[in-house]
């Protein structure tokens, strides 16, 4: 199971022997680099509020980013190495995207405000979602047609089309007063069709019915009778458990609905394509996406942890699934003296730094107020970024 952790801890002025803590602790899961910006960091108010709308919006872009690959692995039926090797996120596997994260400032400008540059992201986001939901749409429409024309062509004989079965001799076209009927009849009732057709209704042809093919439920019969009792007989016939097909033979009818089923077909194989295609192009800025959101809330939480001047070191660590809680518990205890905004103060005052304030209020504030919105709360900034959706099949 592939787990990433996005960690921020002190630095108290010292990324270097931030970095060696956290990996004298980590034993032997990888660590990497995760290089924030100087962001613009605004007030306090404003900075709470985008801790509970960041953990909305990776909420959120999480469940695309999965509604991508399940769309993907459903419209190809492929593995999930194969779906590895056409999901990429600029040019790079996942693995190796995240790995080497670096902020996209030509498309996300650090120099702009937070709360600007998360709601490019998710109007970036929002296009793309609203795009897949219309492809979908437009792709279960005809996916529907197609279900509507294979029923037709691979159904047994009470549901089936009859073009291809019924033949022009089977049929009477040229009368004013009579039409040849076509009943499909359960097997287990041919005897009691042979018995009752002549007598369902007035106007039966005696001996008109005929064989004209079988599969493993049903017979089709012909029958022929005069057109004004068509749909009498069509009524007492259900009456009895035997089933009138709606059909006339027309051979120019026939050839557009031959037509008409090619083209469905068509449309859908070029249709999944597009849609195939368009997914793949389009991953790419939604795991950036979702990952830039992973960092604008590493930094955000870091803030309102430790204070500012910015002094924390963000990190990227790979932990096997048998070592993350031994890994966790560790980072906890060296950590803890994090617990409290008192500790986290005196800390930052060893450093020669200042925690954040409210400008009307000169004492630390108590970082357990901000405890709701953190999904799994530890005494350093953590979060997780799940990558469990392309493990190997």
């Amino acid at each position: 199971m592939t787990v990433y952790w996005l960690l921020s801890v002190p630095a108290h002025g010292d990324g270097h022997v931030a970095w060696r803590d956290v990996k004298s602790r980590v034993g032997d899961a990888e660590v990497y680099d995760f290089t924030l910006p100087q962001f613009k960091i605004g007030t306090l108010d404003t900075l709470v509020r985008l801790s509970d709308e960041l953990a909305k919006f990776d909420a959120s872009y999480e469940n695309i980013t999965v509604k991508f690959i399940d769309t993907l692995r459903n419209l190809t039926n492929a593995t999930n190495s194969a779906l590895a090797s056409h999901l990429l996120v600029e040019d790079k596997s996942v693995d190796q995207y995240i790995r080497s994260f670096s902020w996209n400032n030509a498309k996300y400008r650090a120099d702009r405000s937070l709360p600007e540059i998360v709601g490019q992201i998710a109007d970036d986001m929002g296009a793309i979602d609203s795009s897949l939901k219309t492809k979908l749409t437009q792709y279960n429409a005809i996916k529907n047609s197609l279900a509507t024309v294979r029923r037709k062509q691979t159904g047994n004989l009470s549901v089936k089309s009859l073009d291809g079965i019924v033949t022009r001799e089977n049929c009477i076209t040229d009368s004013e007063y009579l039409v040849t009927a076509f009943v499909a009849v359960p097997k287990n009732l041919t005897k009691e069709w042979t018995n009752a057709y002549e007598r369902l209704t007035d106007m039966v042809v005696p001996r008109s019915s005929k064989k004209i093919a079988e599969d493993s439920e049903y017979v089709l019969y012909s029958v022929v009778l005069f057109k004004r009792v068509l749909d009498e007989f069509t009524t007492k016939a259900r009456d009895a458990r035997f089933i009138v097909r709606d059909f006339v033979y027309d051979e120019e009818a026939m050839a557009r609905d031959q037509l008409r089923a090619r083209e469905i077909v068509e449309q859908e194989e070029e249709l999944l394509d597009n849609i195939a295609e368009w997914i793949k192009g389009s991953f790419s800025a939604v795991f950036s996406a979702w990952v830039h959101i992973k960092a604008l809330r590493v930094f955000v939480e870091s803030i309102l942890r430790y204070g500012i001047p910015p002094d924390f070191l963000p990190i990227l660590v790979k932990p096997s699934s048998k070592q993350a809680p031994k890994i966790k518990h560790s980072l906890a205890e060296f950590y803890s003296y994090l617990e409290t905004s008192t500790r986290a103060s005196d800390r930052a005052k060893l450093a020669g730094k200042s925690s954040y304030k409210r400008q009307t209020d000169d004492s630390a504030f108590d970082m357990h107020e901000f405890s709701n919105v953190l999904s799994d709360y530890t005494p350093f900034v953590f979060f997780e970024l799940p990558w469990t959706f392309l493990d190997s099949d």
